[in-house]
């Protein structure tokens, strides 16, 4: 996998620092998330999200964030795993952040030294949410009472409690996405068994963020680029691992995006045929499929599934095999009833090629014993449907005669139309099938031998 890191959230958005005079007051000890509101009569809190004790204890993972596609790879699997612990990113110039991951994604950060542009009371005034007033008010009760930035606001009436969970969500958020372009620093993550506080906000869905940056990336590419990138694909098998569903379920997909990942995820097709199935369009297929295989949704391999396979093979026996013993002749070879004897021939052939036993891969005994049965009831149609007399005395224990009469006169009417057209293929096929469904009818001989003439 590879490509740019997200991008930040359209709100809050951090603006442009104001000048320093300006500026809203902080305090030193603004915290860069908040937790739930306390009880009344609850202790003063110490300013901030406490820190686990990890002494001695070596992470889970760790890695570097130079390395992105890595480091993006390992928060999809916390995603999958749904993990619940705290990521540590310890910069060049000595910042260290700290997120706080629940059932799979980000719920909180803290970051020393604070960084004032990233407190909640900053990000709102530069969104244009918050006067210096009411950053200066809520530091004030954040003193006198002991609360978070959060619940200062609350108390004073400028955010209600589903204010407060969404705007902790876009702070998650926004420096989720700070730290993934900063693209600098170690980290390392440790699995916990619960956090030190509860938390607010919901966890950040990251797939479904990392899934729609990269999307937006590939809509980007030049067309050549981006093929080139899905060539070395097209003639392998897609499947979707079975421990991803689960992530796959979060991410905001489209009805046609839902329904293109059931085909990949319930079908056996190589890339380049779930192209031709995909209900979105050629250049939508390729950026969605893009975005899966940098984020390893879509796996491949040079052999089908050897389950896939059977399961393939086996849902087209078992339906050929209840056509073949209840069906007309003409279903059974799988042409209409109009059908010319070449038209038969040529079906007869393929559908005899498709079920022969060494046309599969070692198939289970019950599966073998229904293509040798499928092959003999092929026969036995052809061999009625292949002598011009016998395939006439069949059609008429199926069809009615005033239809096979009405269907005569209609085709010759397109024939007549093709004719005029100079259509000479279209023309002579009318015809023959008309005289096929009525033998004899001179003006339909006539009609063809017009048709056999156009050059």
């Amino acid at each position: 996998p590879g490509g740019a890191p997200p991008e930040a959230p359209a709100e809050p958005p951090p603006a442009e620092a104001p000048p320093a005079a300006e500026a809203p007051p902080t305090g030193e000890a603004a915290p860069a998330a908040e937790a739930s509101p306390a009880g009344e009569g609850a202790p003063r809190r110490a300013r901030g999200l406490p820190v686990p004790d990890l002494a001695g204890r070596e992470p889970d993972l760790q890695g570097d964030l130079a390395d992105l596609p890595a480091f993006r790879e390992a928060m999809v699997r916390l995603a999958v795993d749904k993990a619940t612990g705290l990521l540590t990113v310890r910069h060049a110039d000595g910042r260290v952040r700290r997120g706080y991951w629940f059932k799979g994604g980000p719920v909180g950060w803290r970051t020393d030294p604070l960084q004032e542009g990233e407190v909640l009371g900053v990000l709102l005034y530069r969104a244009g949410q918050l006067t210096r007033e009411q950053v200066a008010e809520s530091l004030r009760i954040m003193e006198s009472s002991g609360v978070r930035q959060g619940e200062a606001l609350m108390e004073m009436g400028v955010l209600s409690f589903p204010q407060l969970i969404m705007v902790l969500g876009k702070q998650v958020e926004y420096l989720f996405q700070k730290v993934l372009k900063e693209g600098e620093g170690s980290w390392t993550f440790h699995r916990l068994d619960a956090l030190p506080e509860r938390f607010l906000p919901p966890p950040l869905r990251v797939p479904n963020l990392f899934f729609r940056t990269l999307q937006k990336r590939a809509r980007e590419m030049r067309a050549v680029d981006l093929a080139a990138a899905l060539r070395p694909y097209l003639d392998r098998y897609v499947s979707v691992p079975a421990d991803l569903q689960g992530v796959l379920g979060e991410i905001k997909f489209t009805a046609d995006e839902r329904r293109l990942l059931e085909i990949a995820r319930d079908s056996s097709l190589r890339l380049r045929e779930l192209y031709s199935v995909s209900p979105l369009s050629r250049q939508q297929t390729a950026t969605f499929v893009h975005a899966m295989n940098e984020l390893g949704f879509f796996r491949y391999a040079d052999r089908e599934d050897r389950s896939r396979y059977l399961h393939r093979v086996g849902e087209r026996i078992r339906h050929k095999k209840a056509q073949v013993a209840k069906a007309t002749l003409f279903d059974q070879l799988e042409v209409h009833w109009i059908s010319l004897p070449s038209e038969i021939e040529a079906a007869w052939r393929r559908l005899k090629d498709e079920f022969r036993v060494e046309a599969y891969e070692d198939l289970p005994p019950d599966l073998a014993r229904d293509v040798r049965f499928i092959a003999e009831k092929l026969d036995e149609a052809y061999e009625v449907l292949r002598h011009e007399q016998r395939r006439r005395e069949y059609r008429k224990t199926i069809v009615e005669e005033f239809m096979i009469a009405q269907s005569a006169e209609l085709l010759a009417k397109k024939g007549e139309m093709a004719i005029m057209r100079h259509d000479r293929a279209e023309a002579c096929s009318c015809f023959a099938k008309a005289l096929e469904l009525t033998p004899g009818r001179p003006d339909f001989r006539d009609g063809l031998q017009r048709a056999m003439a156009i050059v």
